[in-house]
């Protein structure tokens, strides 16, 4: 079981790669959201491969022994997981496998080779992908570092709430776009034991919500996934991250592909940051529960800027 110690460990491990992203508030951004919400950006799209998921595999990768590191490893990812990945192996020598499904977002395949990473595409969906991911680590013994249920990607996961709550104390609420799950459950792992009272709010796509639907129903489903946010774009959740956000969660809540839209152009707007669709999601989501947190502080997360330039100019083609 993950522990507040682990994703301590994550980030002195970390230190030496990751210096803390910057938590910015936005004006236009407050007024934008209304309800007299003070909203705090925390800026994971600095970071070299636009998302806090670099953090996730540098995490797996530093905490691997050189046994495991000479074993080489896989990773499945629709994206920014694969990245993280794939530019930790490359710092630290690994060999790295990182499998995708068939008509993912090219622009993020293209980073992933471009980091040295061998890339494979197989499957229809991410489900399909995991089972090809583990045949091949049962073939050749390579490591698996899954995208939201190894321990050390989670601890990874939660240095961005421990960054934020170190940055600006009195935060009251996080609300946070979720897919497999791992940047929530650091969260609530990172809140128990530094400031019980912070709220943390889950959000997904309407067209993704296996986890929503799941958080709701007390117990894993399964659900289509059509969405733009192909970060979040996940058809189940895993046992470990669900029982942690049943518990730990103050509220999970949906949004349209085109709320998820509008809030991507208010980012770009109100803080000239380009993000994705999942890194959009959450300030989609405060959005929608704006007046139950009328004049609180609000921590979100801008994660995810690699979005391809078709779906790009779609979505601003809304505006």
């Amino acid at each position: 079981m993950l522990t507040f110690s682990d994703i301590l460990a994550a980030r002195e491990r970390l230190a030496p790669f990751v210096p803390p992203t910057p938590l910015r508030n936005y004006a236009s951004l407050d007024q934008a959201v209304g309800s007299d919400i003070t909203v705090f950006v925390k800026h994971e799209n600095h970071l070299p491969t636009n998302s806090f998921k670099y953090r996730n595999g540098l995490a797996a990768m530093t905490a691997l022994t050189p046994e495991e590191r000479a074993r080489g490893v896989i990773a499945t990812t629709l994206g920014n997981h694969g990245q993280g990945v794939a530019v930790a192996a490359r710092m630290l020598g690994v060999k790295a496998k990182i499998f995708v499904p068939r008509h993912n977002n090219p622009d993020k395949n293209a980073a992933i080779r471009d980091f040295g990473a061998e890339l494979i595409e197989v499957g229809d969906d991410y489900s399909q992908t995991i089972l090809a991911a583990e045949q091949a680590v049962a073939e050749t013994g390579m490591v698996f570092v899954h995208s939201f249920t190894n321990p050390t990607v989670v601890a990874g996961a939660g240095t961005v709430a421990l960054e934020m709550l170190e940055q600006q104390p009195d935060l009251d609420a996080l609300v946070l776009s979720v897919g497999g799950g791992s940047h929530a459950v650091g969260a609530i792992l990172v809140a128990q034991a530094l400031k019980p009272t912070l709220k943390i709010y889950g959000v997904q796509a309407s067209g993704a919500p296996a986890v929503h639907d799941s958080w709701h129903a007390g117990t894993i489903l399964s659900a289509r996934a059509e969405t733009f946010a192909d970060g979040i774009r996940v058809t189940a959740p895993a046992g470990f991250g669900l029982k942690v956000m049943q518990d730990g969660l103050s509220g999970f809540v949906t949004v349209s592909e085109r709320a998820i839209g509008r809030a991507l152009q208010t980012y770009l707007r109100c803080t000239h940051n380009l993000c994705e669709g999942a890194g959009a999601a959450g300030l989609a989501g405060l959005c929608a529960r704006a007046p139950q947190l009328a004049g609180k502080r609000v921590g979100l997360v801008l994660t995810g800027s690699n979005i391809d330039r078709a779906t790009l100019m779609g979505v601003l083609a809304e505006a």
